[in-house]
């Protein structure tokens, strides 16, 4: 999850500064921008800042490190998103584009033909053009036929309004402007709106016979359908010649498709790809159960939850099937996600949160009862849920991990005694310390736990802190 926030219009230079900001800090020995690097950068994430202060960082490094603080994987993704906003800044809004688009959302055809009628060139305009930037930024009229990401159902006649936008001189190729964007056709493909409505199929023909591209050449190509809960779109494409493989078939809850993907001895006849690698046996089962549970084939789940699976497998919007499972206060497959060996404390998300935190979220207080009386729940979960048994357990079983560091929510690289500082639960702070948790560790977002008390404004907590050493991060150098 990304620690920092972009400006509505991000500036390339100054992100440039920021990133040299880091740099000279690393240099004149600061642990903050040790702790930053440590949680944004693989090559230091096993190592101390002490450690860290000692190793050149390249200019690189720096500039990676904050793209990722920003959420974006590496500089060139973070670069591409800077220029893409200023593309989209700089379109012109078309006066009628909104009263266009509103016609398109509510089947007014008539409407719609009287617009373009008054302006052709309305067909080639832009609309979202506003920030915040996302996948829909920069659109045209003929984007918004896949009802993606309008949440509502598409109106009967939208094949015949795709038609007339294409007929009167759309582009069936044209992409959107924003980040992660697409074509029509792929915009359709993912749509969820368009599969419900029973639509997908017919705006798929029609945009392949207006000169959109279709890309079959293998089953990775049903993914993003899949993914984003569009059935139809996958059909169409499989009727189009992509060939379904075990993913498809769980997704889709073909079940004569999928137990053929097994030989007599129940062993996964072709390891599947996935971004171009083959994958291993038991990543491949624990992901098509993940498909088979989001896309609600419980048929594919009771079969695949017989084999041999790596039940923390993610990929499909969010989450392994356990974190799936508890927010949907799914108790059944809760537990049997954990007895077949799910791992209650897998963070693997966007969110960097275990299944206890998406039940919570999800308000399934059942599940969270459950977990917290059944499963292993760490220290972590223990402070932030206020579970003080759970505390104790942890603390006698394994005190060395009284100082352990991981994401959570949205801190980096934190350990127990920053989210009870944050927390404000001075009971913790007091238990955590007397077990040897060390004040002056530096989460990933540059921070000590006195730097968090002062901000918390929490006086009792800055004194109990400064009692036991704490400093904050700028009086600590290497």
């Amino acid at each position: 999850m990304p620690v920092r926030s972009l400006p509505s219009r991000p500036d390339l230079s100054q992100l440039k500064r920021q990133a040299k900001e880091l740099r000279r800090a690393h240099a004149d020995g600061d642990w903050a921008a040790a702790a930053r690097l440590r949680a944004q950068l693989t090559k230091f994430a096993a190592l101390e800042p002490t450690e860290i202060l000692k190793r050149p960082v390249s200019a690189a490094d720096a500039q990676r490190a904050l793209a990722r603080e920003y959420g974006y994987k590496d500089w060139a993704s973070l670069k591409r998103r800077v220029e893409q906003e200023r593309r989209v800044a700089g379109l012109q809004p078309h006066p009628h584009f909104e009263a266009a688009a509103a016609a398109v959302y509510a089947g007014d055809l008539d409407t719609l033909k009287r617009l373009v009628a008054a302006d052709p060139a309305l067909v080639h305009a832009r609309g979202k053009l506003e920030p915040p930037y996302g996948y829909f930024s920069g659109v045209t009229l003929l984007h918004h036929v896949a009802g993606n990401p309008n949440p509502g159902p598409l109106p009967k006649n939208i094949v015949e309004i795709a038609r007339f936008l294409l007929a009167s001189g759309a582009d069936a190729r044209a992409e959107t402007c924003g980040p992660n964007g697409g074509d029509t056709l792929s915009l359709v493909a993912t749509s969820m709106q368009a599969s419900a409505s029973g639509v997908a199929g017919d705006l798929i023909e029609v945009l392949l016979e207006y000169g959109a591209k279709l890309d079959a050449s293998g089953p990775e190509a049903l993914r993003a359908s899949l993914i984003n809960h569009a059935p139809l779109a996958a059909e169409k494409l499989i009727e189009r010649g992509v060939k379904p493989d075990l993913f498809a078939a769980a997704a889709l809850g073909r079940m004569e498709w999928l137990e053929s993907q097994f030989d007599g001895n129940g062993k996964l006849r072709e390891r599947p790809m996935r971004d171009g690698k083959r994958m291993s046996a038991r990543d491949a089962i624990g992901l098509a159960l993940l498909f088979a549970y989001v896309n609600g084939k419980p048929e594919a789940v009771r079969f695949l939850l017989e084999k041999d699976g790596n039940w923390d497998m993610t990929g499909v919007n969010n989450g392994a099937a356990l974190h799936r499972a508890a927010i949907e206060g799914d108790l059944e497959i809760v537990k049997r996600l954990i007895a077949k060996g799910a791992d209650p404390n897998n963070r693997d998300n966007p969110f960097n949160a275990t299944a206890l935190s998406w039940a919570d979220h999800g308000q399934r207080a059942e599940v969270v009862a459950w977990l917290r009386a059944n499963a292993a729940v760490d220290l972590h979960d223990a402070v932030c849920f206020d579970f003080p048994e759970i505390l104790e357990a942890r603390l006698r079983e394994a005190p060395q991990r009284v100082n352990a560091r991981l994401d959570q929510w949205n801190l980096p690289q934190g350990t127990a005694l920053h989210h009870a500082v944050l927390l404000k639960r001075e009971a913790y702070v007091r238990k955590l310390l007397e077990a040897g948790a060390d004040p002056n560790l530096v989460a990933g977002d540059g921070r000590t736990a006195l730097d968090m008390a002062e901000s918390k404004a929490a006086p009792e907590l800055v004194t109990l802190l400064q009692t036991h050493g704490a400093k904050r991060a700028s009086e600590l150098k290497g």
